[in-house]
């Protein structure tokens, strides 16, 4: 019993009396918070019979896109990525165009056009934008998606068999000080 008393005032006593530093609670604001978020925004599988009948050299669709509804997000994003990939499995070359629509459809900014290759299966694409460069990107709240054949002269037949596959995603960047 006297040792383990022996023990703990020692312990007691080296633990008092240790090595420290003094803390610096400022750091904390100088900390800048960096989290990105991504998110689905849009899917579609396209049979080539889509384009056959009735006749059509494109399709167009639109998704709702509200993140930039928050006002947190809105007022710290930096940075918006959308990531594409697609397969194509019909013979014959496509062109992706994507638009960002604001509340009465107008377009505030387009995305590069993705250019699809006959039977392409492994076709992937990025593109940036620098939402300090590009504010008005903010206003956006639906993405409009139109694929149309890249020769509209040529419109597809039932022989033209096959589909087209594409899946996009979303990630955003924000910068935030504590």
């Amino acid at each position: 019993m006297f040792r383990f008393t022996r023990l703990s005032l020692y312990l007691a006593v080296l633990f008092l009396f240790s090595c420290t530093q003094s803390l610096d609670f400022n750091q904390i604001e100088d900390y800048t918070a960096r989290p990105a978020y991504t998110t689905a925004l849009t899917y579609f599988s396209i049979n080539s019979a889509a384009f056959a009948s009735p006749p059509s050299t494109e399709i167009t669709e639109q998704t709702n896109f509200e993140i930039f509804q928050n006002s947190f997000v809105r007022n710290n994003s930096v940075r918006l990525d959308f990531e594409f990939e697609i397969i194509n499995e019909i013979n014959r070359d496509f062109v992706l165009e994507i638009n960002l629509l604001d509340a009465n459809d107008n377009t505030i900014y387009q995305l590069q056009d993705l250019n699809i290759d006959a039977n392409d299966r492994d076709f992937q694409q990025t593109e940036v934008i620098d939402i300090t460069l590009n504010p008005n990107v903010k206003n956006f709240i639906k993405i409009e998606v139109r694929l149309r054949l890249e020769n509209p002269l040529i419109p597809l037949t039932t022989s033209d068999a096959g589909n087209i596959f594409l899946k996009s995603a979303g990630t955003i960047y924000l910068e935030t000080s504590l």
